[in-house]
């Protein structure tokens, strides 16, 4: 790669006046700037771009507007968009109706757009759904979502029985659905629009009344939870969800179970009219027919003519139907498009209630699991089959079919079609599901995935801390203890299936246009120690420019397109998420440890934690059955994987079954030289092969754990060892593996600093983050030794060199972090001297005021969007409290300009800066005609050592705020007088934003 020209360097750069500094101070770093890393990190690769939604509501867009766009999203740094069509906006946030989904008007914008994407280079990716999730009139009943469904009838014999069963209630045992969309228009249809449809018939003894019954703690909600009728909010955490089915069911002293072998199938003695032909033998008998139904769930906000019901995730033919019917549509335009960008189809995260059947379950059980489960069917009528462990064990064994058939059928499927085009597919298939109790295998869904996919929001006010504490509601600081709900799931499937990018639906919110990126960053950061990768900005809403501004607009997400107020300096942000991207795709995330999560199900990984066994300054993965199965072997001691990741120690879930192969799996891995922590487990946690599965279970549990079962302790197997009872963060330290990062305040203050750590074959790259709204003087230890440390800003592009010391073979630096700011801290192999890291991120609090600019400022507002021409503002203020309402109710750019000497009129030798104080919400700083770049976030200051004049300095910068002060002054004016369109409504009595340049505006050297 050629050196940057200074130009083009300025241009994408933020605080260019640091970065030039350090790109031009050394000799030594013009030829470290001919590497990849160095100049890539500068000017990130176009394919480490950030993404975007490109929403298309109702087709309200032209052709001039996709160019608009496009073309923005080139110029900012937006490489790659995600169209998803739909009718409305969420939440009331109507759309105009344009063009209809497939009509020949649509189709020939849609073949514009990847026209104009191929000449920019923009990477398209379609949804394959209108709205979300999938589906379309195109989906019979036969063919969607399907609940279970069982009547029972009592029936005494001997006796010649012939008379219809009784159909089952058409939300029997569907008691306490609140959170499937749409759940009132369906769940209370009569039976006869729900396409029942019978599973199987069957009979079991009934003499023992309560005793054969599940019963106490076994019934009810737990009973609920096990056969997927338990209905949970989707802002339930991991654990709240698999907390109801890990509960082991015990037997009753008085229980009475019912043999398996005399549960008689009936299925074939049933008419296609549902009449019973049989010979009841002597007895009580309860007779069980079970069926399903469609759920009857339909897609959100669908176009009218591509809405319908939902497919059914746990069969293929669903999948199937999409792709015949809207695929191909999508496929047969982009052939003719030369030079087609269409790269990847993608679905949404699951949204569509719990469905918990599929027409054939039995089928797909005797494949998965090996064994009939027509004896076990009872059990959903609350029947003890073999045993309360056993009815138990079936019930998983079901689940994870469902599971099974979720991962393979749908995904797969999707996967399988997707890739005979020559596309990618991109799934968030494993939530925030609403329901959040579907039974799903989150990682192995993303396992599918080529672009494995989360999301994370905004809370309700990201910028009070206190919104964003552990106690606070995930519905007010949408996180989970203060980690996004299900990133680290994505980041841990995108490592253990191989993938390099971790992708994720990006800064979601209610709240409309009340973000940019000074109030973002700190949740990408959030995401990024988590371990994503590759963001989604939510979202980018296509619109006309004859919409006017801010245009129509979704319902919720984050407004990031050219229509907001600050779009001209988005540039900066975005190309501090490139920076961010491009390191963090590089070589392999470094973890010591790799937790397997069992195979109970629903399966889902929790939100990025301190495990207690772990400890901070350790990071992890999570694996699954499916990986730990197919894709675990051992090397030189390290669990690894085949592309690449390793880890030091497995450790198993506190759970006392555990299926025969993973065991057996276990077994291997130690006797191979793994290190392995946990207890033996007791029983299979199915029923296949069972009684001889348990009998296994019990003979190779006893070969490994030999005599530490069943107390603290380790123990050498073959060339591993089985550790049982120990925290596995004291077995690392026993294997002097010290923590990876570890940092403290050096003033005794409250600090948290966040990490994530990769390695290549050149370089140890850490990403660190202060996570609160206060600097942190923070001492960092980095598990690297015999390099020297580097410190690179993705906000400036900026190439430090820290002072530090070794210290027990680790590398110890004082870093100072403004509020919410991150750095790169990185260790290449060869040792190269860079400017110091003094003022920046060292010794920052030698920066001293030296006086501040006061007085009067000429300030120039935009009078298209109603603001004065000009005005002098004897201090600075803030627009929201003036007196003026043109200026109160502003909402757009206005410069700021300014004449001032240096204190004393003295040009010190050291660095000078100047310190902007508060600034609402961007601005671009200029002196003596020097652009000195883009400041959206912290520290708010620039260095002004090489422009800086003695005296008579002209300071200008350009502030620029958000829309809502504007729209709030807009609401009380008749329409007709309003500068701003939009559907998004805002009133009269709305509170202001703070805007513009509040300062102190301070000279610091």
């Amino acid at each position: 790669m050629k050196h940057l020209q200074r130009r083009d360097f300025i241009r994408i750069s933020g605080l260019v006046g640091l970065q030039l500094a350090a790109f031009n101070g050394y000799g030594a770093f013009g030829s470290k700037a001919e590497t990849a890393l160095v100049n890539n990190f500068i000017k990130p690769p176009e394919t480490s771009r950030s993404g975007c939604y490109w929403w298309w509501f109702n087709g309200l867009l032209n052709k001039e507007g996709i160019t608009r766009d496009l073309e923005a999203f080139k110029d900012k740094g937006i490489g790659t968009v995600l169209i998803i069509n739909t009718k409305g906006g969420l939440g009331g946030a109507q759309f105009p109706e344009g063009a209809k989904l497939f009509s020949p008007e649509w189709r020939e914008l849609f073949r514009y757009a990847l026209k104009e994407a191929a000449r920019l280079n923009i990477e398209v990716g379609m949804n394959l759904s209108s709205g979300w999730c999938m589906g379309g009139p195109w989906i019979p009943p036969q063919h969607a979502g399907r609940w279970m469904l069982q009547s029972k009838i009592a029936i005494n014999g001997p006796k010649k029985f012939s008379e219809a069963l009784p159909l089952p209630g058409g939300r029997e045992g569907y008691d306490n659905v609140f959170n499937p969309p749409g759940y009132k228009e369906y769940l209370n249809l009569p039976i006869e629009k729900l396409d029942y449809r019978d599973t199987i018939v069957v009979a079991v003894p009934d003499k023992y009344g309560y005793q054969s019954r599940l019963r106490d703690e076994r019934g009810g909600e737990s009973l609920s939870a096990k056969t997927n009728r338990k209905d949970i909010s989707n802002q339930a955490k991991a654990r709240e969800v698999i907390a109801p089915v890990i509960v082991e069911w015990k037997e009753h002293p008085d229980d009475i179970a019912i043999k398996q072998q005399d549960v008689i199938d009936l299925t074939d003695k049933v008419t296609a009219e549902g009449i019973l032909n049989w010979d009841v033998p002597p007895g009580h008998w309860a007779v069980i027919r079970t069926g399903h139904r469609m759920t009857g769930s339909r897609l959100l906000i669908a176009q009218p003519e591509a809405d319908g019901l939902s497919v059914d995730w746990f069969a293929p033919e669903g999948v199937d139907l999409q792709f015949e019917n809207f695929a191909k549509i999508i496929l047969e335009d982009a052939k003719t498009v030369p030079g087609n960008t269409l790269k990847y189809f993608h679905d949404d995260s699951f949204e569509d209630g719990f469905p918990n059947w599929t027409e054939k379950i039995l089928e797909r059980f005797e494949h998965y699991r090996g064994y009939d489960p027509r004896p076990y069917i009872p059990v959903f009528a609350g029947f003890i089959i073999g045993s309360a462990s056993l009815s138990d064990r079936f019930l998983n064994d079901y689940r994870k079919t469902i599971a099974d058939c979720m991962a393979d059928l749908h995904y797969g499927r999707f996967a399988t079609l997707t890739h005979q085009h020559n596309l990618k597919m991109q799934n968030e298939a494993a939530g925030p599901s609403r329901s959040g109790s579907i039974s799903m295998n989150g990682l192995q869904n993303l396992g599918y995935s080529d672009y494995p996919m989360g999301e994370f929001w905004l809370g309700t006010d990201p910028e009070d801390q206190s919104t964003l504490a552990d106690n606070v509601p995930y519905g007010i600081s949408r996180l989970d203890n203060g980690q996004n709900k299900v990133t680290k799931m994505t980041a841990s499937a995108a490592h253990i299936y191989g993938r390099n990018t971790a992708s994720a639906e990006a800064f979601t919110s209610f709240r409309h246009w009340k973000d940019c990126p000074r109030t973002i960053k700190q949740a990408l950061d959030r995401a990024l120690c988590e371990g994503i990768n590759r963001i989604f900005i939510h979202t980018c809403t296509a619109t006309r420019p004859q919409d006017g501004k801010p245009g129509y607009e979704y319902g919720a997400g984050t407004h990031f397109n050219p229509n907001v107020t600050w779009w001209e300096l988005s540039g900066a942000f975005l190309t501090y998420v490139a920076r961010c991207q491009y390191l963090l795709r590089l070589g392999k995330f470094v973890a010591d440890v790799l937790y397997y999560n069992g195979d109970v199900t629903p399966n889902l990984v929790d939100q990025k934690t301190i495990y207690p066994d772990l400890g901070p300054g350790y990071d992890y993965d999570v694996c699954n059955e499916e990986v730990l199965l197919t894709r675990l072997s051992v090397k030189n001691g390290w669990i690894v994987l085949p592309d690449g990741m390793r880890y030091r120690a497995l450790v198993l879930p506190d759970y006392d079954r555990m299926p025969v192969p993973v065991l057996k799996k276990i077994q291997e891995l130690v006797k191979n030289g793994a290190t392995v922590v946990g207890k033996p487990p007791v029983a299979d946690s199915g029923l296949k092969n069972y009684p001889d599965c348990d009998k296994e279970i019990s003979v190779i549990a006893g070969a490994v754990w030999g005599d530490i079962a069943g107390k603290t302790g380790k123990r050498t197997y073959g060339k591993g060892r089985i550790i049982n009872g120990i925290p596995v963060r004291e077995v690392l330290l026993g294997d002097a593996v010290l923590p990876d990062f570890e940092y403290k305040s050096r003033t005794g203050a409250k600090v948290w600093i966040d990490f994530i750590h990769r390695t290549t074959s050149g370089s140890e790259i850490y990403f660190i983050t202060n996570r609160l709204k206060e600097k942190a003087v923070t001492q960092c230890t980095f598990r690297v030794k015999n390099r020297q440390p580097q410190l690179w800003d993705a906000v400036t592009g900026a190439m430090l060199t820290p002072r530090f010391k070794t210290v027990d073979s680790r590398i110890v630096i004082d870093i100072d972090l403004d509020v919410f700011q991150s750095v790169f801290v990185v260790f290449p192999v060869k040792k190269e001297r860079l400017k110091s890291a003094d003022y920046w991120f060292q010794k920052t609090e030698n920066i001293t005021p030296k006086g501040e600019i006061a007085g009067p400022w000429k300030v120039r507002f935009d009078t298209q969007w109603g603001g004065p021409e000009q005005v002098t503002f004897n201090k600075l203020e803030d627009w929201s409290t003036s007196t003026d309402e043109r200026i109160r109710y502003f909402s757009g750019k206005a410069v700021y300009e300014k004449t001032f000497d240096m204190p004393g009129k003295i040009l010190p030798e050291g660095p000078s800066f100047i310190d902007l104080g508060t600034v609402r919400d961007i601005c671009r700083v200029w002196l003596n005609g020097q652009d000195l770049g883009i400041v959206w976030t912290s520290p708010w200051r620039v260095d002004i050592s090489k422009f800086a004049k003695k005296e008579n300095n002209l300071l200008k910068i350009e502030v620029i705020n958000m829309w809502p002060n504007r729209l709030i002054g807009d609401a009380a004016l008749p329409e007709e007088k309003r500068l701003t369109h939009t559907n998004i409504v805002f009133k009269a009595s709305d509170k202001l934003l703070p805007s513009g340049l509040l300062g102190p505006v301070v000279i610091c050297r």
